[in-house]
């Protein structure tokens, strides 16, 4: 017996999910027009959205930087943004070396063997597309990651190094366009700590949400229609805009694009995927029989909490309960 030798090669773009939804709906093929394609885009759309609120998947947790600014307290998220999971504040260690600056890049030599795990670029024009490089000799360079910031004039963008081997010289280069930076800062041993979350009473009970510090400890996290915002306190100073917030955000699943492109899901999930796309197609077409919509709903509800129980990470949990009214 010979079998295909590729696990999980078979792409299951945007037009089979639609088809096997639509073909468990009992629509021949023939009836199927473009509005119907257009209905199963928006409910597919919505399908995905209503899954943020169903717990949260594993593949839509990430890690984002976001800077700081003297005397801002309000840190305002991507819209892409559902929630916070953990975040700390971060501190570095900075690099410090002999800068040699052109019109396309800064080069550090350290003078020695040096690590390098974050770099930020404070922006004084419109940000490029940039490459993070390192070199033993200063004339053969290695790229480590190549990056493309989305940033305008006075803003900071943060990086964290794939990989941090040591190196004489690191240099920072606009791989198209103009390199024009205020401060192109580099660091290592990177120190975190987590921030505590408050309540929306906590946050309002604060005698002065304007006091200042360069390490801010809390934050209530105001989920609003568009972005949602980290309201930090203390509120951020001058010393505190080379430290960076680590948050492990969850994220919406990504939109559905073209009919051609995968539906950002792994394939375990492709199961539920179709069939809750079926379940909510036979509630749109008129070329449905009712008597079926039971049925898809069911194999929809069943498919969803299978799915669901294996969206975990088998990673073992610690319960640490505070005795500390019963030792004293």
């Amino acid at each position: 017996m010979a079998f295909s030798g590729t696990t999980s090669q078979t792409v299951f773009n945007t037009r089979k999910v639609i088809d096997n939804a639509i073909r468990r709906c009992r629509v021949p093929a023939q009836q199927i027009t473009s509005e119907h394609i257009d209905i199963a885009n928006d409910q597919l759309y919505l399908l995905l959205g209503e899954l943020a609120n169903r717990g949260t998947p594993l593949w839509c947790i990430e890690k984002v930087l976001v800077p700081l600014y003297d005397g801002q307290g309000d840190v305002t998220l991507s819209a892409a943004t559902v929630d916070i999971l953990n975040s700390s504040l971060r501190s570095l260690q900075t690099v410090t070396g002999t800068n040699t600056t052109t019109s396309t890049s800064v080069t550090t030599n350290f003078g020695s063997d040096t690590f390098v795990t974050t770099v930020g670029i404070l922006w004084s024009a419109t940000s490029v597309p940039l490459s993070f490089q390192r070199s033993t000799d200063g004339a053969t360079w290695t790229t480590i990651q190549s990056v493309t910031p989305s940033a305008v004039s006075g803003e900071w963008t943060w990086y964290d190094l794939n990989t941090s081997i040591a190196a004489t010289y690191f240099r920072v280069l606009a791989t198209s366009g103009t390199l024009s930076a205020s401060q192109v800062y580099l660091g290592n041993t990177p120190t975190e700590i987590p921030l505590s979350r408050m309540n929306r009473d906590d946050y309002t009970s604060l005698p002065n949400k304007f006091f200042q510090s360069s390490r801010p400890l809390q934050f209530w996290f105001d989920r609003q229609v568009r972005q949602p915002i980290m309201h930090m306190w203390p509120v951020p100073n001058s010393a505190a805009t080379t430290s960076q917030l680590v948050v492990w955000r969850q994220r919406y699943i990504m939109d559905v694009g073209s009919m051609t492109q995968e539906v950002e899901v792994p394939q375990r999930w492709y199961e539920a995927l179709v069939a809750g796309l079926a379940a909510r197609m036979a509630m749109e077409l008129i070329e449905v029989d009712a008597s079926i919509i039971p049925m898809l709903d069911q194999k929809a509800a069943i498919a969803l909490s299978i799915a669901q129980m294996e969206e975990r990470d088998n990673s073992p949990m610690t319960i640490s309960p505070n005795i500390a009214m019963y030792t004293r």
